[in-house]
Parts: structure tokens; C-alpha cells; sequence
């Protein structure tokens, strides 16, 4: 059994091949054991071929309905969370993420694909110990309707309220235990979901055109569109959880304390993560609050 003080990467190399949900684009990627140097996205083939971009908030250039990141020189790599989530999950701390497409293949529309096959590969302890950002003060990000909230805790909690009144999804709220194999397998395999009266909007702003029933879950009014079930009663607020996780690990280290969020999205949570990575660069220093 592997320490869990201590790093680890992956034991092998793993791909995984799929339609990219808002380019509609063929995508693969290659996750390849790093010893170092945390999550890397590197870009392989074609006009893109050499470059790099660290998985870190600053690099975030877009958080409209996915995280994407980029680098000075322009290379840029979207929908990242889903992977950062499983990577989160599965305590992966350095790996190499080679890509061919400009975004992270969507698969089922959680994390769940990524995180079994990472498991069934199995994993390479380092001998470096992990260091978590551990929260020793009550910090808020965001306005009165939605926020994220940061406080000490002996432990990983997540406590998560999303509201879409008036359709299928509602209000839901959950908490979660981040250090419990139950609560990781509920949120690894929670689906992203939309609303059927977005969808033409969203492929006009040149989004979700790999969207499809079997990578995400469709909701009209009062009814599900999709002939599966869900996975879980609170399959949606798990998966704006799971998309919170994700976007969070982009500061390289999981959080030691409450989480506390009300509505988030990717253009919250990645303000999270900047206002988390300013106070691990500020050696600890209390994260300050911004509105």
C-alpha cells in the first residue's frame, strides 16, 4: 500500500481517444509518469507540436462552460476540468498530459472513464511528501448569490448548494467527505448537464458541438431527455462539485480544510483557485477575500 503523505504519478503511460465536447473535434491524449514538475499539458502534432502549459490558475484564459488554459506563446488546451478532477481524485500529483486536439476528449461527460483507467494502471510512489494547502482562515470569493467559501477544518469537506428552479434540476445540496472512497466514486462518476433552452445558444457561440445524450445529461423542463437514469439523485450538484475539484487542483495540491460553495461555476471556482495559489505563493500567508 502506498504512502499517502507521499507524492505519486502514474505506474504507465494511458490514452484515451474522444470527441471534444465544444469543438466536436477528434481529441486524444496520452497521460505520461513525471517524477516532477506537476501537471504539464504538452501539445503533440501539427502547428502546436512542442509547447507546454502548466496546469495553474494563472494560465486559466477562459471559463465560459469549461476551463481552458493557455501559455504566453498563445498554445492554448480547453474543458481541462474533468481530467484535473480525476487526476484530483485519484491523488495523482506530477504527470504529463500529451495532447492531439484542442481539448480534453469529454467521454461520458465525467470523470469516471479516466479515473478507472488510471486505478487499473496503477501508480508509482515519489519520495517527496505531498504539501496540501491547508486553510487557517475564513476566506469568501464571490458576491451574495455565489460564492465560494474556504475555512479550517481538521479534514477535506465540501459542502455544495447549486439552484436551477423550475426545471427538472432544482435546488439540490450535499455534503461530502473528501477523504471517503463512497464520496470520491459518487462525484467521479457524476455527468455535465444542460438545459434544453441553452443548447442553441451555446452551439452558436460556438460551443458544445460534440455534445450528444451519451456525453451529457439534457434536461427539458420538467423531464430528463436521456434514456438512462441518473447515476445519483444528486447527480448534478455532484457534478458541479466534481467541475469545482477539478478547477481547484489547478493550484497543484489538495485543500485541508471546509469548502463551502453556492452556485459556482468555472468562472468562480477558477477565481478560487487564483485567490488559493496567492496565498501558497505568499508562504502561507491568510488568502485574502475579493468580491
Amino acid at each position: 500500500m502506498s504512502d499517502p503523505a507521499r507524492q505519486r504519478t502514474i505506474a504507465s503511460e494511458i490514452e484515451f481517444a474522444g470527441v471534444g465536447l465544444h469543438s466536436g473535434a477528434d481529441c486524444r491524449v496520452r497521460l505520461l509518469p513525471a517524477s516532477k514538475g506537476g501537471i504539464v499539458f504538452r501539445g503533440k502534432g501539427g502547428e502546436g507540436s512542442g509547447w507546454t502549459i502548466d496546469a495553474d490558475p494563472e494560465n486559466v484564459i477562459s471559463a465560459d462552460h469549461g476551463t481552458s488554459l493557455a501559455n504566453d506563446g498563445g498554445a492554448r488546451i480547453g474543458t481541462v476540468e474533468h481530467l484535473m478532477a480525476a487526476l484530483a481524485l485519484s491523488r495523482i500529483d506530477h504527470v504529463v498530459v500529451e495532447v492531439d486536439g484542442p481539448e480534453i476528449p469529454i467521454l461520458d461527460g465525467s470523470a469516471a472513464p479516466f479515473v478507472a483507467a488510471i486505478a487499473e494502471n496503477g501508480f508509482e510512489t515519489l519520495s517527496a511528501y505531498r504539501e496540501p494547502v491547508v486553510i487557517d482562515e475564513k476566506t469568501r470569493i464571490g458576491d451574495a448569490d455565489r460564492w465560494i467559501e474556504f475555512e479550517p477544518f481538521a479534514g477535506r469537506r465540501l459542502d455544495i448548494e447549486i439552484n436551477f428552479s423550475g426545471c427538472f434540476i432544482g435546488r439540490q445540496t450535499l455534503s461530502l467527505d473528501l477523504e471517503n472512497p463512497k464520496d470520491l466514486v459518487r462525484l467521479s462518476t457524476a455527468r455535465t448537464f444542460v438545459r434544453l433552452e441553452e443548447v442553441e445558444a451555446l452551439k452558436n457561440a460556438g460551443l458544445i458541438r460534440g455534445g450528444a445524450l451519451e456525453n451529457a445529461l439534457v434536461v427539458d423542463g420538467d423531464r430528463l431527455l436521456n434514456e438512462d437514469t441518473l447515476r445519483d439523485e444528486a447527480e448534478f450538484a455532484l457534478h458541479k462539485a466534481l467541475d469545482l475539484i477539478g478547477d481547484l487542483y489547478l493550484v497543484g495540491a489538495p485543500v485541508v480544510g471546509r469548502i463551502k460553495a453556492c452556485r459556482p461555476g468555472h468562472d468562480l471556482n477558477t477565481r478560487a483557485a487564483m485567490a488559493l495559489a496567492g496565498g501558497v505563493r505568499e508562504s502561507a500567508q491568510p488568502i485574502s477575500a475579493t468580491a
